[in-house]
């Protein structure tokens, strides 16, 4: 999934984003399970509103992400902190580094983008390679349950001082798959406003599946929570996180 256009405007829409509570919850993972990592690797960093406050908090930090508009500007981002790490544009199904890291974490629903089971499993194969030994793999999902009852066939609207945003879904609910028809009207220098639309298509599972998946490529699940709290997922829990080690 490429982000276009929308890339420049990511930031202005996701402002109210819970990026503090992501961090709050990595840093609850590494305590809990004495992860000691000399090195965290981002995948999907987007423009850097979770790998750049991490920086800050003095961890070495690798930002993957397949946009090249979403790296730029994390890379201002990233010289406004007065930080410094490497910012790589990869493909996380093809991740290629040379170098292993303690922890690779994964956030804001990423992997959803990768429609399909065999997209994940290449992904789950990489993430593997490039951890040491009993590292540890952290990301989350949508849950269906935010598929088939948040998501499903809504449309959503707000305005901001310079744009306007339609958001449109579809669910297909045999499938889980969701596609987001999202049409913005961004106000210009001429004080005009410009249309431009973007489709984005995301898909879940079960947490049966992924535990599956997992295991067949050399982790072991160790727990899942639901929705930033380190509490058991419920049925109607919207984000799942999944707690997952290298063991082969």
């Amino acid at each position: 999934m490429m982000y276009n256009r929308f890339a420049y405007i990511y930031d202005v829409l996701m402002k109210d984003a819970p990026y503090e509570e992501w961090i709050r919850f990595t840093e609850e993972i590494i305590d809990q399970y004495q992860i000691n990592p000399n090195q965290i690797i981002d995948l999907g960093c987007g423009t850097g509103s979770i790998a750049i406050p991490l920086a800050k908090k003095g961890y070495q930090m690798i930002g993957i992400d397949l946009s090249e508009e979403m790296l730029s500007i994390a890379y201002d981002k990233m010289m406004d902190q007065h930080l410094q790490f490497p910012l790589l544009q990869q493909d996380m199904r093809e991740l290629e580094l040379q170098n292993q890291a303690e922890l690779i974490i994964r956030y804001c629903d990423s992997l959803n983008y990768l429609i399909g089971l065999d997209y994940l499993r290449q992904t789950f194969v990489r993430v593997n390679q490039h951890l040491k030994k009993k590292g540890f793999f952290v990301f989350d999902l949508h849950s269906p349950y935010k598929l088939t009852h948040i998501f499903a066939n809504q449309t959503f609207a707000w305005n901001e001082d310079d744009i306007s945003v339609i958001w449109e879904t579809t669910v297909d609910l045999e499938q889980l798959i969701v596609e987001h028809e999202l049409t913005f009207f961004v106000e210009q220098d001429d004080e005009c406003y410009q249309k431009f639309e973007e489709t984005h298509v995301q898909q879940t599972y079960p947490i049966e599946k992924v535990k599956q998946l997992l295991e067949e490529t050399g982790f072991e699940l160790l727990t899942t929570y639901g929705d930033f709290q380190l509490e058991p997922v419920r049925d109607t829990t919207e984000r799942i996180f999944y707690i997952a080690q290298k063991h082969r």
